[in-house]
């Protein structure tokens, strides 16, 4: 069975060594301090990532062929950050919460935090099965246990099937740009420091809002300011354990 799937795909195009190239691009950038307080405001609390640039930057991250990923990811969820199977499992990814605790995933939910840990748990099954994609999708979707135990491919017509839906998937051209992944956790900082300052300037008493400083008093904008340093201690510390995780983390193979 394994083998007959394995003459299916082109190894340049799957697995650990079809990674394609692409760059990392963010959607939503804060409005400049030049423009408006109520402008930069909503534009500061709206910057969003979509899909496609989280896809793209697990593909980089991971060395998983981006299509590959994309495929996993409609085929498990559709996309969905909020699926949840009749098994538990979460996410666009479809995580189990013991794996994504293992993979230092606090919250499946989260858009970001789901597709890294999806691709940075395959990426640990292809290394284990040597780039075979076959036998890593079967491991994710049936557990490595079974691929074990049945030396290969699990006899059973969900993983077979799933297999062939992610192979066909993987051969789609998905552009996922238009769907938003949720706030990015980093590009955000930018915007959020440039109405602080405009808020600090009004609680200073100054007038530089574009017109809008009177919808504020002083106190207002003073409250404004302490809460927008609170999310951005918030994104920094967020920042910093992600780091750690990916400096210090064990491999994701270690963990299956």
């Amino acid at each position: 069975m394994e083998n007959n799937l394995s003459a299916q795909w082109d190894p340049s195009l799957y697995g650990t060594y079809g990674t394609q190239n692409g760059n990392t691009q963010r959607s939503g950038r804060a409005a400049d301090t030049g423009s408006g307080f109520r402008e930069t405001f909503q534009s500061a609390l709206k910057t969003t990532e979509s899909l496609e640039s989280i896809f793209q930057e697990a593909s980089q991250r991971y060395g998983v062929a981006l299509n590959l990923l994309k495929a996993i990811g409609k085929a498990e969820s559709n996309f969905n950050p909020t699926a949840v199977s009749s098994a538990g499992a979460q996410g666009v990814m479809q995580l189990m919460p013991a794996t994504a605790r293992s993979l230092g995933v606090a919250d499946s939910f989260d858009a970001r935090s789901n597709i890294m840990g999806g691709a940075k748990y395959f990426a640990g099954l292809l290394e284990r099965y040597n780039g075979d994609t076959v036998l890593a999708l079967s491991a994710y979707n049936a557990g490595s246990g079974n691929v074990e135990k049945y030396g290969g491919v699990p006899p059973f017509k969900e993983t077979q099937n799933y297999i062939q839906k992610v192979l066909a998937y993987a051969g789609e051209d998905m552009d996922l740009s238009g769907i938003s992944g949720g706030a990015v956790t980093g590009s955000g900082v930018s915007g959020i420091q440039s109405f602080i300052a405009e808020l600090e300037e009004l609680a200073a008493g100054g007038n530089v809002l574009g017109g809008t400083g009177s919808l504020f008093s002083p106190e207002d904008a003073q409250y404004l300011v302490e809460m927008m340093r609170l999310q951005m201690q918030n994104i920094f510390q967020q920042e910093v354990f992600s780091d750690e995780e990916e400096e210090g983390g064990n491999a994701v193979g270690s963990l299956l």
